[in-house]
């Protein structure tokens, strides 16, 4: 994808380099941390990629856990500024941004053309090109079946005896498919707050896991 590691060397070695430079021990690559002298870079989800995520959360070691400690690495790289007595701000990927006009329409702004410059030493074979092409989403169908309610609030009043009741129903959605709602059907006349359903909902959508948003 557009976003691969395009650099000669990885995190790790950089991250290596970098505590090499500054006469600091190597980094220690914890299960949620990498320790470098006496700090330790607490590692957040949203640094892994999905996957790698799913697989720590189920604590599995694989022949790619060494994967994760590049994604750790680079945590620590883009947070050295951190570090004390030797930190400061590395310069991170740098993307221009050139806007598009149409010299019909003077002054309005037609899009944007988004470009970065790649600097290899001349030693080292060329990288392949960068795929820029979208990724595809990948489609879902998550089923929820509603069996009961319980302590559902009694806001009515039954007009024959009086005794506080409720008509009560399910509706659901997915945050962002607000189009696409489901209900049951109503249990009347609730009197308890309970509601007895056999009812199943079925909910198709696309999603992004690198971007972790549903389309």
């Amino acid at each position: 994808g557009y976003n691969m590691w395009r650099d000669a060397f990885k995190p790790t070695q950089i991250l290596d380099s970098l505590c090499k430079k500054n006469s600091l021990p190597t980094a220690e690559y914890r299960w949620e941390d990498v320790k470098v002298d006496n700090k330790v870079f607490r590692i957040p989800p949203e640094a892994f990629p999905e996957e790698a995520s799913v697989r720590n959360r189920r604590r599995v070691a694989d022949e790619n856990w060494s994967l994760d400690d590049e994604h750790k690495a680079l945590y620590v790289l883009q947070h050295w500024e951190e570090m004390p007595g030797y930190g400061y701000k590395l310069v991170p990927e740098h993307v221009e941004i050139r806007s598009l006009y149409n010299p019909e329409n003077p002054g309005l702004v037609q899009g944007s053309l988004h470009m970065w410059i790649d600097m290899f030493p001349t030693d080292v074979p060329a990288p392949p090109p960068v795929n820029i092409k979208p990724r595809l989403p990948v489609s879902y169908e998550l089923r929820v079946i509603i069996w009961n309610t319980d302590s559902v609030i009694l806001d009515d009043v039954n007009p024959v005896t009086g005794e506080p009741s409720s008509d009560i129903y399910v509706k659901s959605w997915i945050k962002g498919l607000d189009h696409d709602k489901q209900e049951t059907d109503v249990h009347f006349n609730s009197l308890t707050g309970e509601g007895n359903f056999n009812w199943r909902f079925i909910f198709r959508f696309s999603y992004l896991p690198t971007e972790k948003e549903i389309t």
